[in-house]
């Protein structure tokens, strides 16, 4: 039985089992990665009191130190969350492990969709991106592209227009 289960391993999921260990709750985290988005990102540089790194540098600095107050992590995918008449939760993830929690906290951010381009993964960080508020500036009086619909896509060119050349 674990006082909390957090799922997702993003820089959230990854504050709030900093947070738990500190308190002394044992604490697991199910997730299909450590550090999520952040990881993906190459160059960040708007985090305080941290000098410019690699996403991926930042985030295993924060598994480390929520390893250091004792999470423990499970890889793979939540695939059913109940609500136990004791008001303990039951966690089923997708290799067939179950583990029981007093309480979820629920991390699990975005999942970019990628186009399907070819090169398009081994790009990514490289001049594709997948997040316009984090990595514009990194784009100064380039030309860029942003791709998709809706909101998203409005915001992303109203962000990138005050450092690029030119959007399409």
């Amino acid at each position: 039985m674990y006082d909390t289960i957090i799922i997702g391993a993003g820089p959230a999921g990854l504050a709030a089992a900093i947070y738990t260990g500190r308190k002394k709750l044992k604490t697991l985290m199910i997730t299909l990665d450590v550090g999520g988005q952040a990881s993906l990102t190459a160059h960040i540089e708007n985090y305080p009191g941290v000098e410019p790194q690699k996403g991926m540098e930042l985030m295993e600095t924060f598994r480390k130190q929520a390893e250091k107050f004792g999470a423990e992590f499970v890889f793979g995918i939540v695939k059913e969350l109940i609500k136990n008449e004791d008001k303990t939760f039951t966690i089923k993830v997708n290799d067939g492990t179950e583990h029981q929690t007093k309480s979820v906290i629920l991390t699990f951010g975005k999942v970019p969709r990628m186009l399907g381009l070819p090169n398009e993964e081994k790009l990514l960080g490289r001049g594709v991106s997948t997040c316009a508020t984090c990595d514009g500036p990194l784009f100064k009086d380039k030309t860029v592209v942003v791709v998709g619909g809706g909101n998203s896509a409005l915001e992303a060119v109203s962000d990138l227009s005050s450092f690029v050349k030119k959007v399409y």
